[in-house]
């Protein structure tokens, strides 16, 4: 049976939204490729890491995560959450009432009719916030840079810590070291990372589990698997049942 306690809608406008409900996940450090993110706590608490600071974000609280900005979540109780994620060409491009019209058709979809009027303006006028955000990620060192867009654009592609050292011209330990503090993240595992994010798009179209972990790069079942649950906090499968396309006007 699919974990109801996670569901994750996705819009054709570069906007998502993801709800838990009375869930104890917690997420390792991770960042989110080109997107922002507006979390909304619902009920309960986590302590939420963002950029190696420590902050508690209980009920009727929100945050706001940049581009690529290093971040963790720890479950400190049953919380419910309800996470806002635009990607940053929609921020850029669009009109706050745009934001706030696809904010409201993924709310009405998502949420409890109760639920949404009681928090609706607080996640709406985080969403305008997001878009007023000028803090989008620096340009990283040239080398970096390159390599990030590489694994990004294909991190399927079977790139060893040599052939990436050898790519970017430089020692093994002088890449991790320089790729970690730009991006917060070793590059093996932002590639893992974007592997799991390519895979979540293709397990919303008509593929199995088995086609695209095949896919992205992953050729044990098991380890795709425990990369994904680890990412996520579902299963694969999970996250097919749970998730829901909303076509916004």
């Amino acid at each position: 049976m699919p974990d109801k306690r996670v569901e994750f809608y996705a819009s054709d406008a570069g906007v998502e939204l993801v709800k838990c409900r009375d869930s104890r996940l917690s997420y390792p450090l991770h960042n989110h490729v080109s997107t922002f993110t507006v979390g909304l706590i619902l009920s309960g608490a986590i302590q939420l890491t963002l950029g190696g600071q420590k902050s508690i974000v209980s009920k009727d609280q929100f945050f706001i995560i940049a581009p690529y900005v290093p971040h963790s979540i720890t479950a400190i109780s049953k919380y419910s959450m309800i996470s806002l994620c635009v990607h940053k060409d929609v921020i850029r491009q669009a009109d706050e009432n745009r934001i706030v019209s696809i904010a409201v058709s993924l709310l009405n979809s998502a949420s409890d009719r109760e639920q949404v009027d009681a928090k609706q303006a607080l996640l709406l006028n985080a969403v305008i916030l997001c878009k007023r955000h000028k803090n989008t990620h620096v340009a990283a060192v040239n080398y970096v840079e390159r390599l990030k867009r590489l694994i990004e654009q294909s991190p399927e592609d079977s790139l060893t810590s040599r052939e990436m050292s050898r790519r970017a011209r430089k020692s093994k330990y002088h890449l991790i070291r320089s790729f970690k503090q730009e991006v917060g993240l070793t590059p093996r595992r932002f590639q893992i990372q974007n592997r799991i994010r390519k895979a979540k798009h293709l397990l919303t179209e008509p593929l199995s589990m088995t086609e695209a972990a095949l896919a992205v790069g992953f050729f044990d079942q098991s380890h795709f698997i425990r990369h994904f649950k680890k990412i996520v906090g579902m299963t694969p499968s999970s996250y097919k049942s749970a998730f829901k396309f909303v076509r916004v006007q």
